[in-house]
């Protein structure tokens, strides 16, 4: 029988890799051996500042999962949400999560000018307690992950156009004694600079007459993440329209080697889920609210790209911002999420070359839905809205479909959900 510290790594691990819509025997393992709580936090926008933001959120919310119905519930005795010390610290919009693999960490990516990062310890009642905060070197942090091994964590700068790469202690606080290694994006490219596209309408969006334009004056790093096997450090930037793929060393935390891929200009690289056999990629573009199916080799980080599909409804004319991407428990279906238009698309992929087709859209029951996440056992679906819905709502996952579950959970300008066992 799997002794607790185990079962408590397999379900990190779980967490960990749900992020890039993976799972693994030891996920299934951690899930059907252990019956204890499953706790969620829900990371906000505190200030507005911007507005498409909201600024209605109090911090890092937390909450404890109704495994039956997927409904979220107060911790008992808990406070609704918890921040960072100091001056203005509500002011620091703990919009991005993640969780460490290992021990019961988690770590927030706070999107303002001066941009951090914020380090909480899961206690054994699912609360958190603020740790440490130091600076990760950039600008509007929009989105924050942890390496596998647990010793990095990563940031994508979105207004700075870059990534940061913070060391962390054993204890799994970040190393507040070594400074935030930065990597701009417009360097990746070399000799051949990365240039940023036009604030155009994309070509690829024309199939619905899309009219989504935005951010393309200058690199704007949108997600930073380990590729599955922890080798490559995968970053998307937005206003490159380009996919940046780095050597990482586990040792030093170091990223080099730099290669690129070129998504269709101005259609916005934004966030990306491998598919369980670590061959396939799947690249939301926001701006043309299209997905850029490529295939990956593992053994040298490269993209080649295979094909771009909609996500949007054949006859679909107007404004959509695409957001976030999931893949489902059965590694035959994902989703991606659509602002504006505020659907799930529901895609189905072929067995035998992984290219993806649009089956059906799903009404995400809110308004500006920007992330959605899978609970660790991979029944629920929760979508985060963070413009002017204030809710996160639940769906329950079934085969390669998903179905409301009548759940709403009031959370002011929620922005993204990781899960804790």
């Amino acid at each position: 029988m799997p002794s607790r510290r185990q079962l408590l790594q397999a379900s990190a691990l779980a967490s960990g890799l749900g992020a890039l819509g993976l799972h693994s025997s030891m996920a299934a393992t951690a899930k059907g051996a252990s019956a204890g709580p499953v706790y969620a936090y829900v990371g906000t926008y505190s200030d507005g500042g911007k507005p498409w933001r909201g600024g209605r959120g109090l911090g890092v919310h937390q909450f404890v999962l109704d495994s039956a119905t997927g409904a979220l519930k107060p911790i008992p005795g808990a406070p609704v949400a918890v921040a960072s010390t100091g001056e203005g610290a509500r002011l620091r919009n703990p919009a991005s999560l993640a969780r460490h693999p290992t021990l019961p960490m988690l770590y927030a990516a706070n999107e303002f000018e001066a941009g951090s990062v914020s380090a909480f310890r899961i206690g054994a009642n699912g609360a958190l307690s603020f740790v440490a905060e130091m600076p990760c070197g950039g600008k509007d942090p929009a989105y924050i992950s942890v390496h596998p091994d647990g010793r990095f964590l990563f940031t994508a700068n979105y207004a700075s156009g870059d990534v940061s790469v913070i060391a962390l202690r054993a204890d799994g606080t970040p190393d507040t004694d070594r400074a935030a290694v930065v990597y701009k994006d417009a360097e990746a490219c070399g000799a051949t600079a990365c240039k940023p596209g036009a604030d155009v309408v994309p070509a690829a969006a024309r199939s619905h007459e899309g009219f989504a334009t935005s951010d393309h004056d200058g690199p704007h790093a949108h997600m930073v993440h380990a590729d599955p096997k922890g080798n490559f450090v995968l970053v998307a930037d937005l206003g490159l329209d380009r996919v940046i793929s780095y050597r990482f060393d586990r040792g030093t935390g170091v990223l080099s080697q730099p290669g690129t891929v070129a998504v269709s200009e101005s259609s916005g690289a934004r966030h990306f889920i491998f598919h369980p056999n670590g061959k396939w990629f799947y690249l939301v573009n926001e701006e043309a609210s299209t997905i850029a199916f490529m295939r990956y080799d593992d053994a040298s980080g490269v993209l080649t790209p295979v094909s771009e599909t909609s996500a949007l409804p054949p006859g679909f004319k107007g404004t959509s911002y695409a957001s976030g991407i999931r893949m489902l428990p059965d590694g035959q279906h994902f989703v991606s999420l659509n602002r504006l238009h505020d659907s799930i698309s529901l895609f189905k992929l072929d067995a035998r070359t992984g290219a993806p087709t649009l089956v059906r859209e799903e009404w995400t029951r809110g308004n500006y839905p920007r992330s959605c996440t899978l609970d660790p056992s991979g029944k629920f679906l929760y979508v985060c809205h963070n413009k002017q819905g204030d809710n996160v709502t639940v769906f329950r996952v079934q085969g390669g479909d998903v179905k409301f579950t009548g759940q709403y959970v009031a959370v002011g300008s929620a922005a993204a959900i990781e899960f804790s066992r």
